[in-house]
């Protein structure tokens, strides 16, 4: 499989992958333009597009992390403290990308920059499988794609 799912969270030299599995990745692209509308006159103008951030929403389980199986509550635990911990920013300096897929054909991943959490939700009600929701923005809409930088 040359082109693989590989979610993870990047700053600087540090690489952390997301639990897995990850059943579901949505992603929302929006745009912002001007409405213009002439009385008594049907139908209506759109002008000056421009597309905004982009909206990642990714729900997992934690089940196993950097290909280990997490098979304790304490295990589970620790992997979502350390996913919270990489999901934090304090700051514009703390952004991060996040990288989706990797081809291994090319060696390149694809990945958006500049991204911020918006919302980290999980339920530690199962004791033998933990759900995380996250939301995630990315400032620059753009999907890059590099080796890993």
């Amino acid at each position: 499989m040359p082109f693989t799912f590989r979610p993870a969270i990047v700053r600087g030299e540090t690489l952390y992958e997301l639990p897995r599995p990850l059943p579901q990745l949505k992603l929302v692209d929006t745009w912002d333009s001007e409405g213009f509308k002439v009385p008594l006159r049907d139908g209506e103008t759109r002008q000056r597009h421009s597309r905004n951030g982009v909206v990642i929403t990714l729900s997992g389980d934690v089940l196993s992390h950097d290909g280990t199986l997490q098979l304790d509550e304490q295990a589970m635990f620790e992997t979502l403290e350390g996913l919270r911990a990489a999901l934090h920013v304090g700051g514009e300096t703390e952004r991060y990308r996040l990288y989706l897929y990797f081809d291994a054909a090319t060696e390149t991943y694809r990945h958006f920059r500049d991204c911020s959490t918006l919302k980290f939700e999980y339920d530690l009600s199962d004791a033998t499988r933990f759900r995380y929701e996250l939301q995630i923005h990315a400032e620059d809409p753009q999907l890059y794609t590099t080796g890993l930088e």
